[in-house]
Protein backbone atom coordinates (compact mmCIF):
# COMPACT_ATOMS: atom_id res chain seq x y z
CA UNK A 1 0.00 0.00 0.00
CA UNK A 2 2.53 2.95 0.73
CA UNK A 3 4.77 1.66 -2.46
CA UNK A 4 1.49 2.33 -4.16
CA UNK A 5 1.60 5.95 -2.63
CA UNK A 6 4.89 6.77 -3.47
CA UNK A 7 4.65 5.65 -6.77
CA UNK A 8 1.87 8.01 -7.26
CA UNK A 9 1.29 12.07 -7.14
CA UNK A 10 -1.92 13.40 -5.93
CA UNK A 11 -2.92 16.72 -8.25
CA UNK A 12 -6.21 18.42 -8.19
CA UNK A 13 -8.00 15.13 -6.69
CA UNK A 14 -6.39 13.56 -9.40
CA UNK A 15 -4.47 10.35 -9.15
CA UNK A 16 -1.41 10.13 -11.75
CA UNK A 17 1.10 8.13 -12.04
CA UNK A 18 4.65 9.02 -12.18
CA UNK A 19 6.31 7.57 -14.64
CA UNK A 20 3.89 9.46 -17.07
CA UNK A 21 4.94 12.13 -15.29
CA UNK A 22 8.45 12.02 -15.98
CA UNK A 23 7.94 11.02 -19.34
CA UNK A 24 6.17 13.76 -20.45
CA UNK A 25 9.25 15.82 -19.01
CA UNK A 26 11.54 14.03 -20.73
CA UNK A 27 10.07 15.06 -24.15
CA UNK A 28 10.15 18.80 -23.81
CA UNK A 29 13.06 20.07 -26.43
CA UNK A 30 15.91 21.09 -25.15
CA UNK A 31 17.42 25.08 -25.76
CA UNK A 32 20.00 25.55 -28.65
CA UNK A 33 23.61 25.42 -27.47
CA UNK A 34 26.22 27.58 -28.81
CA UNK A 35 28.75 25.07 -29.90
CA UNK A 36 31.55 27.84 -29.55
CA UNK A 37 30.99 27.92 -25.52
CA UNK A 38 29.31 25.33 -24.88
CA UNK A 39 26.86 27.95 -23.43
CA UNK A 40 23.24 26.83 -23.31
CA UNK A 41 20.86 29.26 -23.99
CA UNK A 42 19.68 31.17 -27.01
CA UNK A 43 21.83 31.28 -30.16
CA UNK A 44 21.76 34.68 -31.55
CA UNK A 45 20.13 34.87 -35.05
CA UNK A 46 18.19 37.06 -37.56
CA UNK A 47 15.07 38.91 -37.01
CA UNK A 48 13.17 36.31 -38.92
CA UNK A 49 13.94 33.32 -36.47
CA UNK A 50 11.16 32.66 -34.43
CA UNK A 51 8.36 34.39 -36.26
CA UNK A 52 5.43 32.51 -37.97
CA UNK A 53 5.78 30.91 -41.01
CA UNK A 54 3.16 33.12 -43.41
CA UNK A 55 5.11 36.41 -41.87
CA UNK A 56 8.81 35.34 -43.32
CA UNK A 57 6.77 34.12 -46.59
CA UNK A 58 5.25 37.32 -47.24
CA UNK A 59 8.50 39.31 -46.76
CA UNK A 60 10.14 36.90 -49.10
CA UNK A 61 7.80 37.68 -51.83
CA UNK A 62 7.82 41.48 -51.09
CA UNK A 63 11.34 41.13 -51.48
CA UNK A 64 10.97 39.13 -54.82
CA UNK A 65 8.52 41.06 -56.31
CA UNK A 66 10.60 44.45 -55.30
CA UNK A 67 13.96 43.21 -57.10
CA UNK A 68 11.31 42.23 -60.32
CA UNK A 69 10.32 45.39 -60.34
CA UNK A 70 13.14 47.11 -60.08
CA UNK A 71 15.05 45.10 -62.87
CA UNK A 72 11.98 45.50 -65.00
CA UNK A 73 12.35 49.37 -64.33
CA UNK A 74 15.79 49.00 -65.11
CA UNK A 75 15.88 46.58 -68.49
CA UNK A 76 12.31 48.94 -69.61
CA UNK A 77 13.40 52.32 -68.95
CA UNK A 78 16.86 52.76 -70.23
CA UNK A 79 18.58 55.00 -68.67
CA UNK A 80 16.08 56.10 -66.48
CA UNK A 81 17.59 55.35 -63.32
CA UNK A 82 20.81 56.79 -64.35
CA UNK A 83 19.03 60.44 -65.21
CA UNK A 84 17.45 60.64 -62.07
CA UNK A 85 20.24 60.04 -59.84
CA UNK A 86 22.35 62.29 -62.70
CA UNK A 87 19.71 65.12 -62.09
CA UNK A 88 19.98 64.47 -57.84
CA UNK A 89 23.52 65.23 -57.71
CA UNK A 90 24.28 67.25 -61.01
CA UNK A 91 24.25 70.83 -60.59
CA UNK A 92 22.70 70.65 -64.17
CA UNK A 93 19.25 72.17 -64.07
CA UNK A 94 17.75 70.11 -67.60
CA UNK A 95 16.52 66.79 -67.26
CA UNK A 96 13.56 66.27 -69.79
CA UNK A 97 13.15 62.49 -69.27
CA UNK A 98 11.09 62.91 -66.16
CA UNK A 99 9.79 66.51 -66.03
CA UNK A 100 8.11 66.02 -69.43
CA UNK A 101 7.39 63.23 -72.10
CA UNK A 102 5.32 60.69 -72.67
CA UNK A 103 2.50 58.67 -70.39
CA UNK A 104 5.10 55.36 -70.40
CA UNK A 105 7.70 58.17 -68.54
CA UNK A 106 5.06 59.02 -66.74
CA UNK A 107 4.85 55.25 -65.39
CA UNK A 108 8.49 54.82 -64.71
CA UNK A 109 8.07 57.88 -62.26
CA UNK A 110 4.97 56.27 -60.89
CA UNK A 111 6.62 53.05 -60.46
CA UNK A 112 9.40 54.42 -59.09
CA UNK A 113 7.77 56.71 -56.68
CA UNK A 114 5.74 53.27 -55.19
CA UNK A 115 8.81 51.61 -54.86
CA UNK A 116 10.76 54.08 -53.29
CA UNK A 117 8.11 54.78 -50.68
CA UNK A 118 7.56 50.98 -49.90
CA UNK A 119 10.90 50.74 -48.90
CA UNK A 120 10.75 54.12 -47.00
CA UNK A 121 7.46 52.45 -45.05
CA UNK A 122 9.17 48.78 -44.19
CA UNK A 123 11.81 50.57 -42.55
CA UNK A 124 9.54 52.68 -40.50
CA UNK A 125 7.23 49.54 -39.43
CA UNK A 126 10.36 47.59 -38.55
CA UNK A 127 11.62 50.59 -36.38
CA UNK A 128 8.37 51.44 -34.47
CA UNK A 129 6.33 47.87 -34.70
CA UNK A 130 7.75 45.00 -32.61
CA UNK A 131 6.80 42.46 -34.14
CA UNK A 132 6.99 43.53 -37.73
CA UNK A 133 3.28 43.60 -38.69
CA UNK A 134 2.84 44.22 -42.74
CA UNK A 135 -0.50 46.07 -42.15
CA UNK A 136 1.64 48.51 -40.35
CA UNK A 137 3.97 48.64 -42.93
CA UNK A 138 0.70 49.55 -45.54
CA UNK A 139 -0.16 52.17 -43.27
CA UNK A 140 2.68 54.34 -43.29
CA UNK A 141 2.95 53.88 -47.03
CA UNK A 142 -0.14 55.44 -47.38
CA UNK A 143 1.01 58.46 -44.57
CA UNK A 144 3.80 58.95 -47.03
CA UNK A 145 1.90 58.32 -50.50
CA UNK A 146 -0.85 61.13 -49.08
CA UNK A 147 2.20 63.49 -47.95
CA UNK A 148 4.04 63.51 -50.88
CA UNK A 149 0.60 64.20 -53.19
CA UNK A 150 -0.63 67.11 -50.53
CA UNK A 151 2.64 68.20 -51.49
CA UNK A 152 2.99 68.21 -54.90
CA UNK A 153 -0.93 69.85 -54.74
CA UNK A 154 0.69 72.85 -52.35
CA UNK A 155 3.27 74.13 -54.65
CA UNK A 156 1.29 73.62 -57.95
CA UNK A 157 -1.13 75.94 -56.01
CA UNK A 158 1.66 78.66 -55.06
CA UNK A 159 3.06 78.41 -57.91
CA UNK A 160 -0.21 79.83 -59.82
CA UNK A 161 -0.90 81.87 -56.99
CA UNK A 162 2.31 84.10 -57.28
CA UNK A 163 2.16 83.19 -61.22
CA UNK A 164 5.77 81.53 -60.98
CA UNK A 165 5.07 78.31 -62.56
CA UNK A 166 7.66 77.78 -63.71
CA UNK A 167 9.78 77.98 -60.25
CA UNK A 168 6.52 75.14 -58.96
CA UNK A 169 7.46 72.78 -61.81
CA UNK A 170 11.26 73.01 -61.06
CA UNK A 171 10.50 72.24 -57.23
CA UNK A 172 8.46 69.40 -58.07
CA UNK A 173 11.13 68.08 -60.47
CA UNK A 174 13.36 67.99 -57.40
CA UNK A 175 10.41 66.51 -55.29
CA UNK A 176 9.83 63.77 -57.65
CA UNK A 177 13.61 62.39 -58.17
CA UNK A 178 14.72 63.23 -54.58
CA UNK A 179 11.45 60.67 -53.59
CA UNK A 180 12.62 58.07 -55.82
CA UNK A 181 16.84 58.61 -54.55
CA UNK A 182 15.77 58.48 -51.06
CA UNK A 183 13.79 55.35 -50.96
CA UNK A 184 15.65 53.57 -53.59
CA UNK A 185 19.49 54.27 -51.98
CA UNK A 186 17.91 52.69 -48.76
CA UNK A 187 16.29 49.97 -50.05
CA UNK A 188 19.02 47.29 -50.08
CA UNK A 189 19.49 48.40 -46.51
CA UNK A 190 15.89 48.22 -45.28
CA UNK A 191 15.77 44.50 -46.95
CA UNK A 192 18.84 43.40 -45.26
CA UNK A 193 17.77 44.38 -42.00
CA UNK A 194 15.34 41.30 -42.02
CA UNK A 195 18.40 38.57 -42.82
CA UNK A 196 21.56 40.05 -40.33
CA UNK A 197 22.14 38.67 -37.29
CA UNK A 198 20.19 40.81 -34.45
CA UNK A 199 23.48 42.28 -32.90
CA UNK A 200 24.06 43.58 -36.39
CA UNK A 201 21.06 45.30 -36.52
CA UNK A 202 21.80 48.79 -34.63
CA UNK A 203 25.03 49.35 -36.57
CA UNK A 204 22.68 48.94 -40.40
CA UNK A 205 20.18 51.22 -38.56
CA UNK A 206 23.05 54.05 -38.22
CA UNK A 207 24.22 53.18 -41.61
CA UNK A 208 20.79 54.00 -42.94
CA UNK A 209 20.27 57.17 -40.83
CA UNK A 210 23.45 58.55 -41.93
CA UNK A 211 22.82 57.69 -45.92
CA UNK A 212 19.46 58.88 -45.19
CA UNK A 213 20.75 62.40 -43.82
CA UNK A 214 23.65 62.59 -46.50
CA UNK A 215 20.64 62.45 -49.49
CA UNK A 216 18.87 65.14 -47.32
CA UNK A 217 21.32 67.65 -47.41
CA UNK A 218 21.37 66.76 -51.21
CA UNK A 219 17.89 67.64 -51.68
CA UNK A 220 17.54 71.01 -49.61
CA UNK A 221 20.88 72.53 -51.61
CA UNK A 222 18.98 71.73 -54.96
CA UNK A 223 15.69 73.11 -53.52
CA UNK A 224 17.16 76.39 -51.81
CA UNK A 225 19.64 76.68 -55.39
CA UNK A 226 15.86 76.69 -57.50
CA UNK A 227 14.21 78.90 -54.31
CA UNK A 228 17.31 81.65 -55.03
CA UNK A 229 17.71 81.29 -58.75
CA UNK A 230 13.92 81.85 -59.14
CA UNK A 231 14.78 85.19 -56.74
CA UNK A 232 12.31 83.70 -54.24
CA UNK A 233 11.94 85.99 -50.90
CA UNK A 234 13.65 84.73 -48.02
CA UNK A 235 10.84 85.21 -45.90
CA UNK A 236 8.74 82.77 -48.48
CA UNK A 237 11.32 80.67 -49.17
CA UNK A 238 12.01 79.76 -44.87
CA UNK A 239 8.05 79.64 -44.67
CA UNK A 240 8.19 77.07 -47.72
CA UNK A 241 11.04 75.04 -45.56
CA UNK A 242 9.69 75.17 -42.61
CA UNK A 243 5.62 74.77 -43.11
CA UNK A 244 6.14 71.68 -45.68
CA UNK A 245 9.91 70.01 -45.68
CA UNK A 246 11.62 70.59 -41.96
CA UNK A 247 8.13 69.94 -40.33
CA UNK A 248 7.45 66.45 -41.86
CA UNK A 249 10.78 65.10 -40.98
CA UNK A 250 10.53 66.36 -37.46
CA UNK A 251 7.29 64.85 -36.82
CA UNK A 252 8.64 61.40 -38.66
CA UNK A 253 11.98 61.72 -35.97
CA UNK A 254 9.71 62.18 -33.27
CA UNK A 255 7.75 58.41 -34.60
CA UNK A 256 10.28 56.75 -34.65
CA UNK A 257 12.49 57.82 -31.18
Amino acid sequence: MLEQVADSVVRDSSVFPASLLEESVSRMPAPPMDTLTNYIGLVDATPLEGWDFHLTTGILTYMVVFLVLVALLRLQGRGFLSAVYFYFFSRKRDVALISEGTRQNYSFVLLSICLSFSSLAMLIAFMTSDPFVFSDALFYFLIIFGYYIVLLGTVRLLGWTFNSRHCASDIILNLRVSGIVLGLSVSPLVLALFFVKSSAVTTLFHVIFALFVILLIFRFIRLIKILYGYKVSILYMILYLCGLEIVPMLVLYKLLV
